[in-house]
Formats: C-alpha cells, structure tokens, sequence
C-alpha cells in the first residue's frame, strides 16, 4: 500500500458517515434506479447507495462531462449580449466508484487539463472527491489487470475502501482523502497490521481470480502504430458494426461532443456541449460537404487508433481502456475491445467475441 494513511471503520458505521458527508456535500453513488438497473446518481439517504453491486452500464463520467453540460449563457438587453460562463459545480463526493472507474475519469481529467485547458472540467474536477471502493471479484466481462486498472489502485483515488467483511479499510491517496477521514475521525480508527495484511491477501487472491489474461494491448500497439494492420482487415470489421454508438457512451475514456444552442426565452439562450460519438456518419462531416472518414471502416480504424496506439498512449500516458468490459456487454455486433484487440493481434477477424 502506497497511501498517506490507513483506517478502518466499523460496518454499522457507514451510514452515519455518509449522513455526515450528505450534509457537507453533494454525494453521488451507485443506487437502484428505475426497472432495478444500477446506476451513479446523486444520494438523498445513506440507504440509497449499494455496496455491493455489479458495475452498472453507465460509467460515472458524467460527474465530470455530464451528457448535456452547459458552457455559458447568453442574453441579450437592446443591442447589447451579455454573455456568463456556467455557475461553478457543487462540491461533490463521488462514493464506491470501481477502480477502473477512478482511472477513467483520471484519464478524462489529463485529456481536458492539457493544452488549451477546459475550465469547466477542470473547475468540476477540482470540486470532486473520489471514494473508490477496490474489486474482491472479477466482473462480467471485466478485464482490467490487462490495462493496470484494477482491481486494486496505486493512486488516482482520494480515499480507497476495501470491504474486509464486519470493517472496511480506508486508504487515504491525496491530501483531500485525509481531510475526509479526519473530518469523521470519532468512525474511522488507525488500521491494524492484520487489516492492511489481510487487503493485501484479498487483492492477491482477487488477481488469481482473474486467470489466463484476455487482451493482448502490446502486440496490438505495435501493429496499430506502425501501420501493419490492413484496410482488409478493418473492412472486415466494419460489416459486423451496427453504428448504434453504444460502446462510445458507455466507455468511462470517451469524451465526442457536440455543440448547439438552445433558447431560453426570447432574449436568452444556453451553448451546452452533448455527447457524440465519432462512430457516426456525422460526426466528421464538414460545412462543404467533405467527410475524412465517410467509409465506416475509417471511423472503426480511428476508434482504437485513438484508443490502442503508442502514439496516443505517449500522450496520455496509457491505453485508452480501462478494462471495465462495458463495450462487450454494449456492442450488438461485437465489434467490442477485446475482440477488436485479438483481430488486430492475430491479423485476422473471426467475426465474433475474443476468447
């Protein structure tokens, strides 16, 4: 462990913690939505947020890019336009986010704190905890030790939970994770040395759990960035593509937008900034009719070339996966990461899900 401190709280304890946090902050979590579907939404009562729950669909990410985000509002009095950014974010704890989860929204954070920096994001980053709670199982799908995103974190997170059954060990990251625990420092206590040894048995044997790996990202780097994969090759996955866009809006690592303005009033509009996905037709159509990547089998290549490259990797300092295994469960044409991954690798499309 490589945090700056670690305590244990009590079970019975918890929901008297987020009580705590509730009236501090705004709380997002896992809850039960609609149809019983999992999701992150904000909290009402400490009741509301799971603790043990399979990774919902919808990655958090929308606590950093919601999917519609206003930028600024604009109005207008006489010949005169008054335009004002977007009101600064609540300051928000995002609670048992997953690990591959805390590295994706890493990765979102690098992405738009680089170059011209987005102010909103990064305002919106800078407002929000992180509580991740650490994977004792492998997940649906999930592959993550093959993207060093899980199961269990190094860094990225403010606070880690790991549920060691009656107590849970909490392993402050940031200076922000320590202000968190101290603020309830009458719950959580100084963590034994049996508590810390035994989260280190539980991840040793969480990793056992996982067996043989599932993705091959080195050898499918090397192809992807030195141009060995042919056009055949994507054009044979494109056939199996159904353009719905469902791996991009699940993917904790996208971030396509649009922009459009909508009024608000007569004299008053909103810009906001909506997800898209780079897998539409559209989506790189010019304003003089020109599409650079018209044919679906370029827009598929840029997809994991964005994702999978060393180029890319160089920039963001990783893969452009997390390993969370939502495109599988997303992708009605199993064009997913995986089998996409194992075609590049092996140099041939077997039409199906990476085995």
């Amino acid at each position: 462990m490589e945090g700056l401190l670690a305590r244990i709280i009590d079970r019975h304890d918890l929901d008297e913690w987020v009580g705590r946090l509730l009236q501090q902050k705004e709380v997002m979590a896992p809850v039960k939505g609609e149809g019983a579907d999992t999701l992150f939404a904000p909290v009402r009562t400490p009741a509301d947020v799971l603790w043990d729950f399979e990774n919902p669909l919808l990655p958090p990410r929308h606590a950093l890019l919601p999917q519609v985000d206003p930028i600024v509002h604009i109005s207008r009095t006489g010949g005169h336009y008054d335009v004002k950014p977007a009101p600064d974010p609540p300051e928000r704890v995002l609670l048992n986010v997953r690990s591959c989860d805390v590295v994706g929204l890493q990765y979102l954070r690098r992405v738009h704190e680089q170059d011209l920096a987005d102010d909103a994001m990064v305002r919106r980053a800078r407002s929000l905890t992180v509580v991740s709670l650490a994977c004792d199982r492998p997940c649906r799908d999930g592959f993550c030790i093959c993207t060093e995103s899980g199961p269990f974190l190094r860094s990225g997170y403010d606070v880690q939970l790991t549920d060691l059954g009656d107590t849970l060990l909490a392993e402050a990251g940031t200076p922000e994770g320590v202000t968190l625990l101290d603020q309830a420092a009458d719950l959580f206590r100084p963590a034994p040395d049996a508590a810390i040894e035994k989260r280190r048995e539980l991840e040793r044997a969480t990793l056992e759990r996982f067996g043989a790996e599932t993705c091959h990202f080195g050898s499918a780097m090397r192809r992807i960035s030195t141009r060995r994969v042919p056009d055949e090759l994507w054009d044979s996955m494109s056939h199996w593509c159904l353009e719905c866009g469902g791996c991009t809006f699940v993917c904790p690592t996208c971030y396509c937008f649009s922009v459009a303005d909508r009024a608000e009033g007569e004299n008053a509009w909103v810009r906001y900034r909506t997800w898209d996905s780079c897998q539409y037709e559209a989506f790189t159509l010019e304003a003089s009719g020109h599409n650079p990547r018209a044919l679906r089998r370029d827009r598929i290549k840029r997809r994991f070339f964005h994702k999978v490259s060393a180029q890319y990797y160089v920039r963001e300092d990783r893969v452009g996966c997390v390993g969370c295994g939502r495109c599988i469960r997303a992708c009605m044409g199993t064009t997913d990461m995986p089998a996409v991954v194992r075609a590049i690798r092996k140099g041939v499309w077997e039409g199906g899900r990476a085995v």
